[in-house]
């Protein structure tokens, strides 16, 4: 009896193989979905990044040979984009201060993004959107729009993961005072 079950289940199995179709790449369409929402991830991933609880690990996101640009302030690869970063005071090896007993903790800041518009072009794709960063001097202070203006980013998939290769990031209104002098004039 083991030996009949066996065999039929053995049948059926060789049945299944030899009616069932060879496996098929993706549809476009699919293949476009899938790019649209790890390049979403992506872009939600690098502005987590901004979090002091953060790895803070910006270079990861990029190409070797990646550019960033911020208000006309350009650098390439990854050390002298950490340097951008360092020197903007974002990424920071210092210990945090004490506070004293009872004082109210200092606010938050978070980077927002809308309007966000993915043009795929293959294993390229251009990002545009609309960023603002809010913030409050302390944690019951209300908040506040601190800053807020434009992205446009270049992409390229390698080894299966999108990576920056550029980015422009361009200031529309709360910009620092000490970036005046490399903003683009029109």
């Amino acid at each position: 009896m083991k030996k009949f079950t066996l065999l039929a289940i053995l049948t059926i199995l060789g049945l299944i193989v030899a009616c069932s179709k060879a496996p098929t790449a993706p549809s476009p369409e699919l293949t476009a979905l899938v790019d649209r929402a790890a390049i979403e991830d992506l872009i939600n991933d690098y502005y987590m990044q901004f979090r002091k609880e953060s790895r803070q690990d910006f270079m990861s996101f990029y190409t070797a040979d990646g550019r960033l640009e911020v208000n006309g302030w350009v650098v390439n690869g990854y050390d002298e984009i950490k340097d951008m970063y360092l020197q903007a005071g974002i990424i920071s090896g210092e210990e945090k201060v004490l506070k004293a007993e009872g004082a109210v903790p200092k606010g938050v800041g978070e980077t927002l993004y809308a309007n966000l518009d993915i043009d795929l072009q293959g294993d390229k794709a251009v990002v545009k959107m609309i960023w603002l960063t809010l913030g409050a001097e302390l944690l019951t202070s209300p908040p506040k729009v601190t800053e807020y203006g434009t992205e446009w980013t270049e992409l390229v998939k390698q080894d299966g993961r999108w990576l920056i290769s550029n980015r422009i990031i361009l200031s529309e209104g709360g910009m620092p005072e000490g970036q005046l002098e490399s903003y683009p004039k029109d």
